[in-house]
């Protein structure tokens, strides 16, 4: 039994095994860190409570003192638009002009604009987009009721009556930022998700097909034939690539089956609420053309070559971790960076916005070819075009490195070289 163990893990516990797991540990900390501070840092802004202030009364001074004595640092600007562009601004609640004397005199509800910058459609932008407008309701609301403890007046209910207007690409419209970021992460963020898996999938296929014909020693006789080595590889490629495409289209269907299935069983049978959603749907259509977050055309012709680069570089990749595997029992660890190079960036892009972060960390994010994938369609959406076309060219180069270096690999003999010395060592032992 102990002779048989022995042998299993004398198997499965390789070099390339440990370097795998090395490569992987490095990377899990690196990016786990980079990933944690990056959404701690999206978190740490919610603390802030953005307000423009046209009243300017002893009753709305006294609603920014009860948020700064509740813990919030409050921030006031003259203008939404220009606090955007200088001080960073994301949301901001506006108490206009005749507040004090609409609720305190009159003793009606008071509409509030609320204001919400748009820079991308990750989930912490849905989040955090009305922050500061809940926050200031609830103060106005606190205050009213230590106003009026006795009283019994009616609008005490419901004091303030939010009208939601989003801001995008130096545009503001009269529309709420939830409602456009769910229309446009429906695909930024289910093509991410297709991304990730084909990337998976396809890096393992291949890895465990050359581990396998490294094993029945089909590879070093196809190796040996009279055919260029970039014949082999270019159908190794092509091979995966069909597979991958078999996966994209099978991905496609099923998540095209589940949004009409989730969007017909929220219509309701009736013709007003067929016209309703009709409706809803039109005026955030028109709301993302005002702002500029329909890509064109030629964007989408970008975003496919992406696609297609990060695969080739996936494929690539793989062919040559392949090439260093001795079996298929080593092919899951082998896949390993390429799974986790893919994943972290793909997390990221979920949950926060990567072009907005500072430092080295971006630079880092970017160093990595599948980021630039990730982010496509919100550097278009957000007129980033330079970030864009330089991740394609960035992705262009780096393909043609891995390919020259999978050329060079398999026109040596380091394959027979490694597999025979690592044959002489296990018969010496």
């Amino acid at each position: 039994m102990m002779h048989l163990l022995r042998k299993e893990l004398s198997e499965l516990i390789n070099k390339q095994m440990l370097i795998g797991l090395s490569v992987s540990f490095v990377l899990i900390i690196v990016l786990g860190v980079l990933m944690t501070s990056t959404i701690t840092g999206e978190w740490t802004e919610s603390g802030t409570v953005h307000i423009i202030d046209n009243d300017r009364t002893a009753f709305t001074q006294s609603i920014s003192d009860d948020l700064s004595e509740r813990g919030y640092t409050v921030e006031t600007a003259e203008d939404f638009e220009t606090a955007v562009r200088e001080k960073g601004w994301k949301d901001a609640v506006l108490l206009p002009e005749g507040m004090t004397e609409t609720l305190l005199e009159r003793h009606e509800a008071c509409q509030l604009a609320t204001y919400t910058a748009l820079h991308s459609t990750a989930t912490t932008a849905m989040l955090s987009s009305g922050g500061s407008a809940s926050i200031v309701t609830s103060a106005i609301e606190d205050l009213l009721s230590e106003e009026y403890l006795q009283g019994e007046l009616a609008f005490l209910s419901d004091p303030v009556e939010l009208t939601p207007y989003t801001y995008a690409n130096g545009v503001t419209v009269q529309e709420d930022s939830t409602a456009i970021i769910q229309s446009l992460a429906l695909f930024d963020q289910l093509m991410p998700l297709a991304l990730f898996l084909l990337v998976v999938l396809t890096a393992q296929t291949i890895i465990t097909a050359i581990a396998t014909e490294k094993t029945d020693k089909t590879l070093e006789t196809l190796l040996s034939a009279p055919v260029p080595r970039s014949s082999v590889i270019g159908a190794k490629m092509a091979a995966a690539l069909i597979v991958a495409l078999i996966y994209a289209v099978t991905y496609a269907l099923g998540f095209l089956t589940a949004m009409l299935l989730t969007v017909s069983g929220r219509v309701d049978a009736g013709n007003s609420g067929i016209g309703a959603a009709f409706t809803g749907l039109v005026n955030i259509r028109n709301a993302t053309e005002q702002l500029g977050l329909q890509i064109p055309a030629y964007g989408w012709l970008g975003v496919l070559a992406q696609l297609a680069l990060t695969l080739g570089i996936a494929l690539t990749a793989s062919i040559i971790l392949g090439g260093l595997v001795e079996d298929a029992k080593s092919a899951q660890t082998a896949s390993m960076p390429v799974m986790l190079l893919t994943m972290f960036p793909y997390i990221l892009s979920m949950v926060s916005d990567i072009r907005s972060m500072e430092g080295g960390a971006k630079w880092l994010l970017y160093l990595i070819p599948f980021t630039h994938t990730f982010t496509a369609t919100g550097n278009l959406r957000f007129h980033d075009s330079i970030t864009f076309w330089g991740g394609l060219l960035y992705q262009a180069v780096f393909l043609t490195g891995m390919t020259f270096a999978a050329l060079k690999m398999y026109s040596s003999d380091i394959l027979f070289v490694h597999g025979i010395k690592k044959k002489a060592d296990t018969e010496k032992q």
